[in-house]
């Protein structure tokens, strides 16, 4: 078992690792469009879930075809910068919360009294 703090750092490599490869390694321009908004650990760091967003909606079902194809790439790719016995099986999750926010956001704002201007 891993200690809280190890968990986070090997969350952290994780995360910093998938980003870099999206942004400059990957072929696919698609890949440019998945921002990695955070990685958990599970207590024997044999899975990493990695939760990832979209920059647009209309996106998402392409990059979670790219994100399933590129499983075992991005695996590979994550074991050598980690020094662990095995590396990590990434389960990709989609991220709402920015879209969750955004619609509390406008519920709140139509739902709030208008100030009058003077």
């Amino acid at each position: 078992m891993a200690t809280d703090r190890r968990r986070q750092q090997v969350s952290r490599v994780v995360q910093q690792r998938l980003a870099q490869i999206f942004l400059k390694e990957m072929k696919d321009p698609r890949a440019s469009f998945v921002t990695i908004t955070e990685v958990a650990m599970n207590k024997d760091l044999t899975v990493a879930t990695v939760h990832w967003s979209a920059l647009k909606e209309e996106h998402r079902k392409r990059l979670e075809s790219l994100l399933r194809h590129a499983r075992g790439f991005l695996r590979t790719e994550v074991a050598h910068e980690l020094d662990l016995r095995n590396a990590p099986i990434l389960e990709f999750k989609y991220d709402d919360r920015l879209e969750r926010m955004d619609r509390m956001e406008k519920l709140i704002r139509e739902n709030l009294p208008q100030e009058e201007e003077e």
